[in-house]
């Protein structure tokens, strides 16, 4: 994938959106344990990433946090590269 790939953002968007809605879910809808094995799994993956590609989410997680209105949605994208290791503690 290339910067320019149009998939990267809707992809990006899928990832954030299924995170956001795991990390807040009832424990009536989700089990618990599940939704944290696939926030775990979610984070393993981005670690995964190449640095570019990393760093290129971490560009796509703060443009979308930028549009979101103010909110838990906007807090979750803000704190999404940080939270799901898209960036070392010496980039910070």
């Amino acid at each position: 994938m290339t910067d320019l790939d149009p998939l990267v953002r809707p992809l990006a968007g899928l990832v954030a959106e299924l995170a956001f809605r795991l990390d807040g879910s009832d424990e009536e809808l989700v089990d618990e344990r599940w939704a944290a094995k696939a926030l775990e799994w979610i984070a393993y993956v981005c670690g995964q990433l190449p640095p570019e590609q990393r760093q290129r989410l971490v560009q796509v997680m703060a443009e979308r946090a930028a549009e979101a209105r103010p909110g838990p949605e906007r807090e979750f994208l803000e704190s999404f590269a940080e939270d799901f290791g898209l960036v070392d503690e010496d980039d910070e």
